[in-house]
């Protein structure tokens, strides 16, 4: 059944320099998108979540790695990395990665009718926050969707620099195919492989305030680094799909669908990815 046929006026949307600038480079940045009193409400909740006083999947709050293994003793969000799914869990992460400021843009580049398939509040904690290396999301995505590219939204609610670990890309990467990705060492890099024969003389250091968003093409190469600053970085990524997009194995995702995909705007179509979360899910009891 399709559903949501009216479209919604868009005020934010692609200017002709910015879709030049995204075609040609594969990422887009604009500033001043979200003010400090909307993030610091993102910011809160997650604290909230960290310190129980939200409910919250206990499987989708993850330590540093440092911590976890036991490397370094730290508490509260000094000990975290990142809680995964907010979006699904409190309605403040909902209406953000609904935010007509975070999809309008989408729209000029996945079409009207767009899913959000993933999405991640990271801390990185002074002096221990650890970085990725360089990869391309579609390398993870392809194993669950059939479609042209997914698009990241990375919004900061720090000063990103290249003191605290900011987010780096390679430009133009988006037009290459995908890479082979190695297995590395080291307990938190077991997230990420690492893409082979990148240079790190490529990459370029995308240096934001706060309230800047970076909109980024699923195959464009990007890393971050560790935080060797005396300040935090916390950064909201969340990740979206053409609701036109397939599943990549139909046949076996007759049950699970594994990690929820949430209706954004537009249309859903019975023979695509249809199978999304359209309200808040409870916490499991476990929880």
């Amino acid at each position: 059944m399709r559903t949501e046929s009216v479209q919604q006026e868009r005020r934010f949307g692609l200017r002709a320099a910015e879709l030049a600038h995204w075609n040609e480079n594969g990422y887009l940045v604009r500033l001043n998108v979200f003010s400090a009193e909307e993030n610091d409400v993102l910011r809160q909740v997650a604290e909230d979540v960290v310190d129980g006083k939200r409910p919250y999947p206990s499987t989708n709050v993850n330590q540093n790695a440092l911590v976890r293994d036991g490397n370094i003793e730290e508490q509260g969000i000094h000990a975290m990395h990142k809680i995964h799914h907010p979006s699904c869990y409190c309605p403040e992460f909902l209406s953000r990665v609904r935010d007509p400021r975070l999809t309008d843009p989408l729209v000029d580049i996945l079409g009207p009718d767009i899913l959000g398939i993933n999405n991640l509040f990271i801390w990185k904690a002074p002096k221990i926050g650890l970085g990725f290396p360089w990869h391309q999301d579609k390398f993870y995505f392809r194993n669950r969707f059939n479609t042209e590219t997914t698009v990241g939204t990375w919004t900061a609610i720090d000063p990103a620099d290249r003191g605290n670990g900011c987010l780096y890309v390679i430009p133009g990467s988006h037009k290459w195919d995908i890479l082979q990705h190695d297995d590395l060492e080291g307990s938190q890099q077991q997230e990420f492989k690492l893409a082979r024969g990148v240079r790190d003389e490529d990459g370029f250091a995308v240096e934001v305030p706060p309230g800047a968003v970076i909109w980024f093409h699923s195959h464009l190469l990007h890393k971050s680094t560790d935080n060797h600053s005396l300040r935090f970085r916390r950064c909201y990524v969340s990740h979206y799909l053409s609701a036109k997009a397939e599943w990549a194995h139909p046949a076996a995702m007759n049950g699970r669908r594994g990690q929820p995909v949430v209706w954004i705007r537009g249309e859903t179509f019975p023979d695509k990815v249809h199978e999304v979360e359209r309200e808040i899910l409870p916490v499991p009891e476990s929880d």
